[in-house]
Parts: structure tokens; C-alpha cells; sequence
């Protein structure tokens, strides 16, 4: 069922009242143009801080829009979603799950909680990993909102992402970092911490992923506010930035089988897919919502796009990238809708 305006309002009123602006760093929209305003990169982007001080990427002023766009379709009748979502919402207290070979729009399932998150994942065993910016940790949980398994305190700062590679390795990203940089920390699947990654780059990372070879990246805005992905070959120091990319302000990197490197740039709304050895001008198609995240699915015919602008679920045809239609039954634009984690993931 359709939120009407006024809860729509007052639920904004609320859940926008818990977070502090450090700055003002706006480009006001113009009217009628159906957009949010954009982080002025003049003047440098900050992460959004809830009053609880943990770290939102997104950007500070950021404003949602109470009422959902025209151009948002629903899911075509008799559709059936080949795979479940899990979603984030920042300003929410618990992840959301999408359940698979659902025929309507239906509300999601109330799954696991969740405190002032962003990031999250789901591993090849269906286990989903919840980072807690409140807390400090990050807590695994059995298949289809199943118990809690393992927690993992966070030893550097506040994660915000988690990745996995093929040898069963995790690699958790954080946004803040108490003794310096930012860093990604490297665990095995038991918890154990093995290592840790950095760069002189890091300034604001946005999130963390493996490709199927086993290396890993991390997309990131600069210092002097240019969006660029480090690649940690095979998981290990030394990273090495990727020469060909240079986005306003980075999504999360995704991968299909074939290496090619799609990433989201919520300054120039648009979907880059990169090819291998990713020098050259990437394939672009527009991003309907402002996303961060936007995750494949296991079968490499969806993007799934946790739109922030809307409070929605924008869906892709990949490799077309057209789009198709929006998951939007209990989101909501003012809890921030943040990470979306596709079960089964993609192939990593």
C-alpha cells in the first residue's frame, strides 16, 4: 500500500531531525526538476553524520524526495523476482528482505537489525553481513534472516562496507579510522584478522569488492574530490589506482564474470561499466535515483540500485542498462535507503 504524502512528511520530519549537517555544501535544483541538490565538489564533499555520530556516505544536506517521481514504474504483473534482496536504510533499526519469486509488490520481511548502516552483503552460503555504525562491529547472520553467527568488532574505526573473495576472505572498509586513514581490514571467515589495506588516497571510501579472480577494490573520493578505485591485487598491499577512472562522487564497484567494472557516479547520475584493464571510456546509461549502491545479481540480468533520492529499489536490464522498474513497498525516502544486497550474489 502507498504511504499517503502527509506520513510521508512527518515520517521525514523525524528521521531527517536525527542527523547533522557539518557543512552546506548545495546546488539547489531547479523547479519542478524532480532531483535533490547535489554536493558542490568546490567546496568539498562531507559524509552525512547522524546525531549519534556515525557516518552516512552519503552526502551532508542531503534531502530525500517526500514524493516519489513519475517516471518510477511498478513491477510488471506477473513478475517474479529471481532473487532476494536485503536492504539497508539508514535511518531505519533493521534490514528489509525482498522475498524472491514474490508476483507483486509486496511489503518486505522485517529481518535482521541494524544501527545507522550502509553498506551490507550477502556471501555464497546466503549468510548477510550487517556492518553497525553505532557499535563499531559487524555481525554475520544465518540464510533468510536467520540467527546471529558471528560479530566482529571493528578495530580501526566505523564500517560501512564488506566484501568477500574466493579463498573465503572478508574485507570490511571503514570510514573512519581513530589513529589515521581510513582502511579496509582483512579477516578469514572465522574472524580472524589477517591484514590490513590502505592507501595514501583514502580520503572517503565508499565501498569494497572483489572480482572473480580474487582481487579486490575499493572506490573512493579523493582529498581533491575525484572518485577513483584502488585495486588490491589478490587482497594485499601494495593497492594501485586504476588509471582510466575518474568519477564525481564513486558507488559502490560491482563485477560480473567477465571482470567488466560497473560503478554508479551519484554526481553525474549515471551506470559506468568499465572493460578490463579498465583504461578506456567506459559504457554509460543513466541512473534514474541517486544510488550508492548497485549490485548484480548471481544471473548478471539485473542491477539492483538502492535509491537514496526516492526510497526505492531502481531495477536494471544488465548489460543494456535499461531501466526497468522500482521495489518501493515499505521503503521509505526519509529512512535513507543506503545498502542492497542481492541473494544469491553475484559471482565473486
Amino acid at each position: 500500500m502507498r504511504t499517503s504524502a502527509f506520513t510521508l512528511m512527518a515520517t521525514a520530519t523525524m528521521a531527517l531531525g536525527l542527523l547533522t549537517a557539518c557543512s552546506q555544501n548545495l546546488q539547489q535544483p531547479a523547479a519542478g526538476a524532480g532531483t535533490v541538490p547535489l554536493p558542490s565538489m568546490r567546496s568539498g564533499f562531507q559524509p552525512m553524520r547522524a546525531a549519534d555520530g556515525a557516518l552516512a556516505v552519503l552526502p551532508v544536506g542531503f534531502a530525500p524526495n517526500l514524493l516519489r517521481p513519475s517516471w518510477m514504474k511498478t513491477a510488471p504483473a506477473g513478475h517474479r523476482r529471481r532473487s532476494h534482496i536485503a536492504v539497508a536504510e539508514f535511518g531505519s533499526s533493521s534490514i528489509l528482505w525482498f522475498k524472491a519469486n514474490d508476483r507483486t509488490n509486496s511489503p518486505p520481511v522485517v529481518c535482521e537489525p541494524a544501527s545507522s548502516t550502509n553498506g551490507i552483503r550477502i556471501d555464497r552460503y546466503g549468510n548477510l553481513w550487517v556492518p553497525n555504525g553505532r557499535a563499531n562491529t559487524t555481525t554475520e547472520y544465518a540464510p533468510h534472516c536467520g540467527a546471529a553467527k558471528l560479530t566482529i568488532p571493528d578495530p580501526t574505526g566505523e564500517p560501512a562496507d564488506v566484501a568477500f573473495d574466493h579463498l573465503g576472505h572478508v574485507y570490511i572498509m571503514n570510514l573512519n579510522n581513530v589513529s589515521g586513514k581510513p582502511t579496509v581490514n582483512v579477516y578469514t571467515i572465522m574472524g580472524k584478522h589477517i591484514r590490513t589495506l590502505s592507501d595514501p588516497s583514502f580520503e572517503v571510501p565508499m565501498g569494497v569488492e572483489s572480482d572473480v579472480k580474487g582481487d579486490v577494490f575499493v572506490s573512493n573520493l579523493t582529498g581533491s574530490n575525484v572518485g577513483i578505485v584502488v585495486e588490491f591485487p589478490q587482497g594485499k598491499m601494495p593497492g594501485k589506482q586504476l588509471s582510466g577512472i575518474h568519477l564525481g562522487l564513486p558507488g559502490v564497484p560491482a563485477f560480473d564474470s567477465h571482470e567488466n567494472l560497473v560503478i554508479g557516479d551519484w554526481l553525474a547520475l549515471t551506470i559506468n561499466v568499465f572493460a578490463p584493464p579498465y583504461t578506456d571510456k567506459p559504457t554509460t546509461f543513466p541512473m534514474k535515483g541517486q544510488s550508492i549502491w548497485c549490485p548484480l545479481d548471481h544471473y548478471e540480468t539485473h542491477i539492483y540500485c538502492g535509491d537514496a533520492q526516492n526510497g526505492a529499489i531502481d531495477v536494471y536490464a544488465y548489460p543494456s542498462g535499461t531501466y526497468l522498474f522500482s521495489d518501493t513497498a515499505d521503503l521509505s525516502p526519509s529512512a535513507l535507503v543506503t545498502g542492497v544486497a542481492p541473494a544469491p550474489p553475484a559471482p565473486y
